[in-house]
C-alpha cells in the first residue's frame, strides 16, 4: 500500500500558503508518495464545546456531539503517514481555524501517553504510529516579532500525537496575494520540505533526524527561538517544547546550555507522561477531595444570569 501525506492548509485560495503547500506536495509526489490536500477554510468546523461527557475520549471523534467535518478530519489524519500544516499569520498568530482544528482533531483523546497507559482505543485504527510532519507559517510582516506566535502555534498540533516535525518554513515578507511566486528560493524550500517529509515517511527506520540544516535557531529541539525567562532564575525554558537551558554569560553575551530529552520535553513521549502525571497529581490532591464543595460552589454561578446577552441567531 502506497504511503500518503495529507496537507491541511488554512490560507486563502491561490494565496501564499496554498502556493507553498502545493509546492511541498509536488515535492512529495516526486518521491513516490501519494498526497491529499485539504483546504481548511472550506470546512464546516465548529469550536470544541468542552462537554463534560467526553464522548470523543471513549468512542472516538465520530462520537462528538458536534455534527460537522471534525470526525472526517480526524480520520484523514489517522489515515495519513505524513502530515503538513500551513497557515497565514494574523496578529502574531495563525488564523483562527488552526486552533479550532487543533482542539477538535487532537488534544487529550489523541494523546499517545494516555493510549499507552490506559490501552489503545479501538477507534485509533493504527495505534501509536510514527508520523513525520512539516509546518509552514506565512506572514506578510518584515520583522519576525510580528509573526512570533505563528510557528509556535502550529507546533501545538503535533504534541499529543507525537508527530515528528522534520522540516519547517517560517516565512515573512509575502503580504500580497501570490507574492511568494516572486521568491523562487521560497518555492524551492517548500518543495524540499515536501521531499523531506516524504523521505521520512519512506524511511521510518531512521527515526526522526531533522532534514533541514540549522538556521541559527536558539532551541536545538524544536529549532525555534521563543524562550521563557522568569526573573531570578539561572535558566530559561523553550516556550514550545519545554526544553530547559542553563544560562551563562561569556564576554557579555548570553550562552544557553540545553538539556535535551529531559522529563519536560513535550516533543518526547516521556514529556507527555510528565504532563499526564502532573495533571493526575493535581487532580488527586487539589480537586477530588473537595468535589462536594465544588458542586456547592458552582450553584452560585449557575444561577447567576444577569448580563447574559443572546446573539440574534439564538433569539426566538
Amino acid at each position: 500500500m502506497a504511503k500518503k501525506i495529507v496537507a491541511f492548509c488554512a490560507g486563502r485560495r491561490n494565496g501564499n500558503c496554498e502556493i507553498l503547500t502545493k509546492e511541498a506536495l509536488m515535492g512529495a509526489e516526486e518521491m513516490g508518495v501519494e498526497v491529499e490536500y485539504i483546504w481548511m477554510n472550506g470546512l464546516h468546523l465548529e469550536p470544541c464545546k468542552e462537554c463534560p461527557m467526553g464522548r470523543c475520549y471513549m468512542d472516538g471523534p465520530s462520537a462528538c456531539i458536534i455534527k460537522d467535518d471534525g470526525p472526517w478530519l480526524a480520520d484523514k489524519f489517522l489515515d495519513s503517514d505524513g502530515y503538513i500544516l500551513a497557515a497565514p499569520v494574523f496578529s502574531l498568530s495563525p488564523s483562527g481555524i488552526v486552533t479550532v482544528f487543533r482542539d477538535r482533531v487532537f488534544g487529550p483523546k489523541m494523546d499517545v501517553a494516555s493510549w499507552e497507559t490506559n490501552g489503545i482505543p479501538a477507534w485509533s485504527k493504527y495505534g501509536v504510529k510514527y508520523r513525520p510532519g512539516g509546518l509552514i507559517s506565512v506572514g506578510g510582516a518584515v520583522t519576525k516579532n510580528w509573526t512570533s506566535l505563528g510557528m509556535a502555534t502550529l507546533y501545538t498540533t503535533t504534541f499529543s500525537t507525537h508527530t515528528q516535525v522534520v522540516d519547517y518554513m517560517d516565512v515573512n515578507r509575502v503580504a500580497d496575494v501570490g507574492a511568494v511566486t516572486l521568491k523562487p528560493e521560497l518555492l524551492a524550500e517548500a518543495r524540499q520540505l515536501g521531499r523531506n517529509v516524504a523521505y521520512s515517511v519512506l524511511h521510518p527506520e531512521e527515526g526522526n533526524p531533522w532534514r533541514k540544516e540549522p538556521q541559527g535557531e536558539t532551541c536545538p529541539g524544536c529549532r525555534q527561538n521563543l524562550m521563557i525567562y522568569k526573573k531570578g532564575n539561572d535558566y530559561m525554558e523553550c516556550a514550545i517544547c519545554g526544553t530547559r537551558a542553563n544560562i551563562s554569560i561569556t564576554d557579555g553575551k548570553i550562552d544557553l546550555a540545553f538539556e535535551q530529552g529531559g522529563p519536560d520535553d513535550r516533543m518526547t513521549v516521556k514529556g507527555l507522561y510528565t504532563h499526564q502525571d502532573e495533571i493526575n497529581h493535581m487532580r488527586a490532591t487539589e480537586y477530588t477531595p473537595f468535589e462536594d464543595q465544588v458542586k456547592e460552589n458552582l450553584k452560585k454561578y449557575r444561577e447567576y444570569k444577569a448580563g447574559e446577552v443572546k446573539p440574534p441567531s439564538r433569539q426566538r
